[in-house]
C-alpha cells in the first residue's frame, strides 16, 4: 500500500512518476535511414530513425556529440526535410523535437534548396 501512495504523493508534485511516459505525443518504433544536414556548410552524416511521434524522435548516429542545436534530418521516404530542435544527446543517440516539415517537391527556400543539395539527391 505505501507503494501506491509513493505514487499518487509524485504525481501530486505536478511531476510524472519515473517510467511514465511525458510526451505529448507517444513515440512508435521504427527503423528508417534517414540523413542529418547541419551547419553553415551543410554537411551531412547518416542516422537511424529508431522512435518517432508528431511531435519529435529519437535518432541514432555516430556524430551525436558535435551537433549544433538546431539542424535538418533528411526523410528519404517521403523526400522531406524535417527542421528540428535538439532536446537530449547521449551517446550515439539523441532526441529531436520537430519545428517544421517541408516537402523537397515544389518551390523551396534557398535555405532549403541548399539542404537538397547537400543530400544529392
Amino acid at each position: 500500500m505505501a507503494r501506491d501512495t509513493d505514487v499518487l504523493e509524485q504525481a501530486a508534485d505536478g511531476r510524472p512518476p519515473s517510467g511514465i511516459e511525458r510526451r505529448g505525443s507517444p513515440r512508435r518504433k521504427t527503423r528508417f535511414k534517414a540523413t542529418i544536414v547541419h551547419g553553415a556548410d551543410h554537411h551531412t552524416a547518416p542516422c537511424l530513425v529508431v522512435e518517432i511521434s508528431e511531435t519529435g524522435a529519437r535518432i541514432r548516429s555516430e556524430i551525436v556529440g558535435s551537433l549544433p542545436d538546431a539542424f535538418y534530418v533528411i526523410w528519404h521516404a517521403e523526400r522531406s526535410a524535417l527542421a528540428v530542435d535538439l532536446i537530449w544527446r547521449s551517446g550515439v543517440e539523441m532526441g529531436v523535437r520537430f519545428k517544421s516539415k517541408t516537402s523537397f517537391e515544389g518551390k523551396m527556400t534557398a535555405e532549403l534548396a541548399a539542404v537538397y543539395r547537400a543530400w544529392g539527391q
